[in-house]
């Protein structure tokens, strides 16, 4: 039965596919080169909705080929979903003039075909490309940046809404959270692994040495940023490797915008700290050495690097209370007394 359900779905969306290529249900035909339905497998884990077609998709006849294309297909790839295993549809089919955003009258003239297909193709997870896709499925209420990245609904399908491809073009800080939003669409595809964490050295096992940096990032109101590994299921303080060439400073500022996408100054050293852990996963114990600054932010926008499900901005109190390891908790407790003396 299965075989023959999938061979009558793969008919309707061919012939679906043939009413969108002769629509003349908005004023949209009358300029268009191609109509583009959109592509890609049945029961993908994702379908992807933009906005409309743009001059390369309207000469083609395909989806998401030209420079917004190139993008999405980065992002994808980045995240671990390959393009050929999700289906890529747009809002409308046609292309707008001028690439205009399509009007209202056009999107609901298009919007049976795009129920259509989400009905015949039976994706997953839903995700919208900009506020057309999302409004377009779930009315004019969500605004874009409130929604972005949350888990919603259509009917029992979960959609998550996050930027347009061509909105990367034009400001390219954008290309970090599509490509963050499309990693936690993957993540919630997979099955969650058993949580690991690490353990007292073990006698007998391989040894190697590792040197990092990180920070304590405190905001003016004097609390500071804690990050919870996924992984490991604990909160914990930015920090990472140190590269080759690199410095600690260098080290710690780099590794502080790349997990929490917060930009910082450094103002002074804390402490270093040494200890020793083995890692399940690879069967090894580790010699590290981390040297920690006291932070602040300048700039930026608090987004977690993927490993990361949760941020706080926590008082002395509540870090001392969350924290997992000793270690950090000596660190914290250095920079609140700083941060204390500092204010007299």
């Amino acid at each position: 039965m299965g075989e023959v359900d999938d061979d009558a779905r793969r008919k309707d969306l061919a012939a679906l596919g043939d009413r969108v290529r002769a629509c003349t249900l908005c004023r949209l035909h009358e300029g268009r080169a191609h109509a583009v339905p959109g592509e890609g497998p049945l029961d993908p884990p994702v379908l992807l909705v933009g906005e409309a077609p743009g001059r390369e998709e309207d000469a083609s006849g395909r989806p998401f080929v030209g420079a917004a294309g190139r993008v999405l297909d980065k992002a994808l790839r980045a995240a671990g979903l390959p393009r050929d295993a999700v289906f890529v549809t747009n809002v409308v089919k046609c292309r707008p003039p001028g690439n205009r955003a399509p009007k209202a009258d056009e999107m609901e003239a298009c919007r049976p075909y795009l129920l259509a297909q989400i009905e015949l193709v039976r994706p997953r997870i839903l995700v919208t490309l900009g506020t057309s896709g999302l409004r377009s499925l779930l009315g004019p209420g969500p605004d874009l940046k409130a929604v972005r990245a949350k888990a919603l609904r259509l009917g029992e399908t979960p959609l998550v809404p996050t930027y347009h491809p061509a909105a990367v073009l034009y400001n390219r800080t954008l290309e970090r959270g599509l490509t963050a939003d499309l990693r936690k669409v993957a993540r919630m595809l997979t099955p969650e692994k058993p949580r690991v964490r690490s353990e007292s050295p073990r006698k007998g096992k391989p040894s190697r040495m590792t040197i990092s940096s990180g920070g304590i990032v405190a905001d003016p109101e004097g609390r500071i940023l804690l990050l919870k590994r996924a992984d490991e299921d604990i909160w914990c303080i930015p920090k990472g490797t140190v590269e080759e060439g690199e410095s600690l400073e260098a080290t710690a500022v780099r590794e502080i915008q790349e997990e929490t996408g917060l930009r910082v100054k450094l103002l002074r050293p804390l402490l270093t700290i040494h200890y020793g852990y083995y890692w399940p996963p690879g069967d090894m114990n580790y010699d590290k050495t981390v040297a920690y600054f006291l932070a602040e932010p300048v700039g930026g926008r608090l987004k977690l690097e993927g490993g990361f499900d949760a941020s706080r901005w926590a008082s002395r109190r509540e870090a001392l209370r969350l924290l997992h390891w000793k270690n950090d908790r000596d660190v914290v407790t250095k920079a609140f007394e700083i941060l204390e003396a500092s204010r007299g």
